[in-house]
């Protein structure tokens, strides 16, 4: 069994985590966002490669696409012997443990590393990762002098090309490896030995679950406990889940029993689920809220993007860029209901050309109602900024914006079948159940915002059919979430009725 610098830090989280990975990996249950995110960090270490000047790269691959350890440890080799100053993917090994150092640095006296991270921060994670990749190097018989962490530095700009000089940040962190390099050697012998285990260990649950990284085995670890249990509670810190899951508090029903701390969703979510109570409707304050709401009657559901490396100038990493919207309205009391949608050109900046219809489609004196407002209201404003000659309308559109979330945040309508959820994808099925043309499972290809994301970003040189069924499955996606919200707010009129 060798161990890697990954597997290192997955035994820090989990080590039933590394078992798994190594004896049972096909109860993984992958997430496509981090997926994504895993995907994007490589692309962002190809991209620092050039941060400490020229260099070369180790990095080689077998017949079928893995990577070639081997060929990559001799071509480490063969740098170091001829003085390379800067060797990206720089492969060591040393009693059955591996590591390849992002950047390995040349100096007078011996090598710094540059381990490098797609975060905006540096995490405790990183140096735990940094103390192992030294320990390995010292192993091996190199001299390390200092360590570093290239992380991505958020008030970064793009203007022209991409400066990786300006979108990374370079901070020695050699003096805060103190209390991880301590225990590295001690830690990879018992990584090592717990390997060899062929029973599988036992591990309970708990924050180590989500913290530092969500884990794949998540469903597989949690598969004996009751559905929900208190990890589902609403809001329920994952620290304090823990807490009450080793005293023996595990069922909503024990939550209550024990009267452990809930706040009013916590507590209405384990009633309802333990008594199985009907839905729960409270019309005077229902009333209060649609009160408030005036005609014309905008719905208003945007779909972003945010990549690391900023695609487009005037973008900061990771900053949501809007690309679709569609919108659903009512132009008078009892009127028609009206559609009207965007999905930009995929080869270029979609903000202009959005908000542009925007403010063609809604006026400024409409009410607009959305689901969790605050994420629209953001967006408006960042559009509004990018754009002063369209600043009044947009900032006119969001002050007038309502938030249908509102309703199920205060306590006014709930249903067990929400599961403490507030989601729109968890209130539309359990007010409208046995509705499969409400079912996001039923729609083709983009079923949730990661899938659309992702969907977005791969257009650009698809095939034109490939293209166009996509570009459909991204605007019946989006329609869905407007719709959505018309029926929620309609079932919320007959609720007063």
């Amino acid at each position: 069994m060798n161990l890697s610098k990954s597997k290192f830090t997955r035994y820090l989280q989990c080590p039933k985590m590394l078992w798994l990975d190594t004896y049972k990996r096909e109860l993984a249950k992958e997430d496509p966002a981090l997926l994504r995110r895993f995907a994007e960090g490589n692309e962002v270490g190809d991209l620092a490669m050039g941060l400490m000047g020229d260099y070369v790269e180790t990095t080689a691959y077998t017949e079928d696409g893995r990577l070639d350890i081997a060929a990559m440890l001799k071509n480490t080799g063969k740098y170091l012997s001829q003085g390379v100053e800067n060797i990206c993917e720089a492969a060591f090994s040393k009693n059955n443990c591996y590591c390849a150092v992002d950047i390995l640095h040349k100096m007078e006296k011996g090598y710094d590393i540059v381990e490098v991270k797609s975060s905006t921060e540096i995490k405790d994670v990183y140096l735990a990762d940094c103390s192992y990749q030294k320990w390995v190097l010292t192993s091996a018989g190199l001299n390390i002098g200092r360590v570093f962490i290239a992380y991505i530095n958020n008030r970064y700009v793009r203007n022209g090309e991409v400066n990786i000089h300006e979108l990374f940040k370079v901070e020695d962190v050699t003096d805060r490896l103190a209390p991880y390099e301590n225990k590295v050697g001690e830690t990879t012998r018992e990584a090592l030995s717990y390997l060899t285990q062929k029973e599988e260990p036992p591990m309970c649950v708990g924050k180590h679950c989500s913290d530092p990284y969500p884990c794949v085995y998540h469903d597989y670890c949690f598969r004996t406990l009751p559905k929900p249990n208190v990890f589902d509670l609403y809001r329920m810190s994952a620290g304090k889940a823990e807490e009450y899951y080793q005293s023996g508090i595990v069922s909503l029903e024990d939550a209550l029993t024990c009267r452990i701390p809930l706040n009013a969703m916590q507590r209405r979510q384990a009633e309802f689920e333990t008594f199985d109570l009907p839905t729960h409707i409270d019309k005077p304050g229902i009333r209060a809220f649609l009160e408030t709401l005036t005609y014309p009657l905008y719905f208003l559901d945007f779909e972003t993007f945010q990549t690391c490396v900023p695609l487009y100038d005037g973008i900061r990493p990771y900053q949501q860029v809007p690309f679709q919207y569609s919108l659903h309205y009512f132009l008078e009391k009892d009127g028609e209901l009206c559609h009207s949608e965007f999905l930009a050109d995929e080869d270029g900046d979609p903000r202009r050309a959005l908000a542009e219809q925007l403010v063609s489609d809604i006026p400024q004196d409409a009410c607009v109602l959305a689901y969790n407002k605050a994420f629209e209201c953001t967006r408006l404003k960042e559009l509004a900024a990018a754009f002063p000659d369209l600043a009044e309308h947009l900032l006119k559109i969001e002050g007038n914006i309502r938030d249908l979330l509102d309703v199920f945040r205060d306590g006014f309508v709930y249903d067990r079948a929400m599961g403490g959820s507030l989601s729109i994808k968890s209130v539309l099925p359990a007010l409208f159940p046995n509705s499969p043309e409400l079912d996001y499972h039923n729609l083709e290809d983009v079923h949730n915002g990661t899938e659309a994301t992702a969907a977005f970003l791969s257009l650009r040189g698809m095939e034109k059919g490939e293209r166009e069924k996509l570009r459909a499955s991204l605007l019946a996606y989006c329609k869905l979430d407007t719709m959505a919200m018309v029926l929620l707010w309609q079932r919320l009129k007959e609720f007063c009725i």
